[in-house]
């Protein structure tokens, strides 16, 4: 199907059935880092439309347990896919590392090892402020506290963290480590099976995702309805397959966007 069509070629047809929204974070559902009290309130309009909305994000397994006991959500998916979290039916929140091999002796400390090197040799960038927060991967901060860093030095870090022999993913502010390789269509599939008993077809039919930045790609190419925000355009010579479609508006603003689309297709 083309892709980068308009969100407003969405038909209420198409939207009706919808009934879960997988979300980057990160400039998706956040604007220049801050989160909006119009996104926010976004996710309480979603939950009494019926509609589940799960974070799928780059950010640490420890945010995710914040975010499962403060937002009005049920499940959510971290560190690019490596960590699922989700509350059971008796609401008592469980976490689950997709690959053991994340948990093996000496990973994260041969991770941190390599994010210490990286940092001495580009002093323009740091290990990620959240990096104590995570389980599975190490995150270089480009784009969040760092400054002024260029294409060029994020191609260089992508470059050694490949030759040290790990798999990469790039987002909106950090560069991603990790071995074996982490998607975040990997921790979607098992936690829509455990948390919501929804197949791969079921979670075709009934989700949708919004992004904006490569390491979303996985969800783009792997849900129909796949949404970027507007700055997502800044992104697209990075992305093998684009969101199917795009919103007019940017970062928070376009998550509300098509969160008001897909509750309005419900009235």
């Amino acid at each position: 199907m083309p892709r980068l069509q308009p969100l407003s070629s969405l038909t209420a047809a198409q939207l009706r059935p919808i009934d879960f929204l997988l979300f980057d974070v990160d400039e998706t559902f956040t604007s220049h880092g801050l989160l909006t009290a119009e996104a926010y309130a976004s996710l309480f309009d979603l939950q009494r439309a019926g509609i589940t909305a799960i974070p799928v994000t780059g950010r640490p397994s420890g945010w995710g347990n914040v975010m499962l006991s403060t937002w009005p959500i049920k499940a959510c998916v971290t560190e690019n896919g490596g960590v699922i979290s989700w509350k059971d039916a008796a609401g008592i929140a469980r976490q689950r590392v997709i690959h053991e091999q994340h948990r093996g002796p000496g990973y994260i400390v041969a991770l941190r090892t390599l994010g210490g090197k990286i940092a001495a040799q580009f002093p323009e960038i740091r290990v990620s402020a959240d990096q104590p927060y995570r389980l599975t991967d190490l995150a270089i901060d480009y784009n969040e506290q760092s400054e002024n860093v260029s294409p060029n030095t994020v191609r260089a870090i992508v470059d050694i963290m490949q030759s040290a022999g790990y798999k990469t993913a790039v987002s909106s502010i950090h560069v991603h480590a990790y071995f074996p390789s982490n998607e975040k269509a990997d921790g979607v599939y098992p936690l829509m099976q455990t948390a919501f008993d929804l197949d791969a077809n079921a979670l075709h039919a009934r989700a949708a995702f919004i992004g904006d930045s490569p390491n979303d790609a996985s969800l783009f190419k792997a849900i129909p309805i796949s949404v970027g925000v507007a700055n997502v355009r800044d992104s697209l010579d990075k992305i093998e397959t684009p969101p199917a479609y795009i919103c007019e508006r940017a970062c928070g603003a376009g998550f509300v966007e098509f969160a008001q689309r897909l509750i309005e297709a419900r009235s």
